[in-house]
């Protein structure tokens, strides 16, 4: 039997995982308005429907919700996806760019969620995704910044879950792997690393993280477990959408003393012990 159709927002939907996922769930047969800071709200460049929307911006925020609120009176399934990623060691990344990073992928999944929330509430509940990392699960080297502020969209998305399941919404996480996507054309780079100590190592890292990214398959798999768990009445809190190696890291940093898979982590990245 066909799934009922479903009003769905997915921000970040110009490229990357966003547009993969939009397309999947457009596919199959659900409205989806995606969102992008530099688009014509009712165009549909990529056969879905876009609004234009700064996700750190709360005016923006409300007046996409409206937009939707407008044109079809309700919402069903919220997918936050916009994110910004950052590269840089912690001691030399300044306030100027970590703001920029906790603005996109902390304070803009708040100010989605807290402005869409009435509407799943009124259409009886609905599904709000938030699509976090693997990075999210553990501190990676150079990446710190990236890493906390998905840890901070982890522990609020566990409280939120908890304070709306009583409207029937459901709120959910995706901890997606490395995927091929623009990323490596987005990414932001730490800038006032050129002469520390850090940069020959955050050079090497930084490689390695396109190599990864490059060599990935493409993030439709995102699109088609979301497209499972929004017909789902009652999902799981956290979904896992990576390769093999990446979700039995996971694993091996559950079971293994904390110094010693901090020395495997190193590795991988070339970083020196240092003992």
């Amino acid at each position: 039997m066909a799934s009922k159709q479903k009003v769905i927002l997915v921000t970040g939907a110009s490229s990357g995982i966003g547009l993969a996922v939009a397309r999947v769930l457009t596919s199959k047969g659900h409205r989806v308005f995606g969102t992008s800071r530099n688009v014509e709200s009712g165009t549909a460049p990529h056969g879905f429907e876009m609004i234009r929307m700064d996700v750190t911006q709360e005016a923006s925020v409300i007046e996409a919700i409206n937009f939707i609120k407008l044109t079809t009176g309700r919402l069903d399934v919220v997918v936050n996806n916009a994110g910004l990623g950052l590269v840089g060691p912690v001691e030399f990344i300044t306030d100027a760019e970590a703001k920029e990073v906790f603005e996109t992928n902390v304070f803009g999944v708040l100010n989605v969620c807290r402005h869409t929330i009435s509407l799943l509430r009124d259409a009886g509940g609905g599904h709000i995704i938030n699509i976090t990392s693997i990075a999210a699960q553990m501190g990676l080297p150079f990446r710190g910044i990236y890493s906390s502020s998905k840890f901070a969209v982890e522990g609020f998305t566990e409280s939120l879950s908890q304070e709306v399941r009583q409207f029937g919404i459901k709120v959910c996480l995706i901890e997606p792997g490395d995927f091929k996507t623009n990323i490596n054309q987005n990414r932001r780079v730490a800038v006032n690393i050129n002469s520390s100590v850090y940069h020959d190592q955050q050079a090497k890292v930084l490689k390695k993280i396109s190599d990864e990214v490059s060599a990935a398959k493409t993030p439709e798999a995102i699109g088609y477990r979301i497209a499972s768990i929004i017909n789902q009445n009652n999902p799981r809190l956290r979904f896992r959408v990576a390769n093999l190696m990446q979700r039995f890291t996971i694993t091996l940093m559950r079971i293994l003393p904390t110094r010693l898979f901090e020395k495997m982590v190193m590795k991988h990245y070339n970083i020196p012990d240092g003992r």
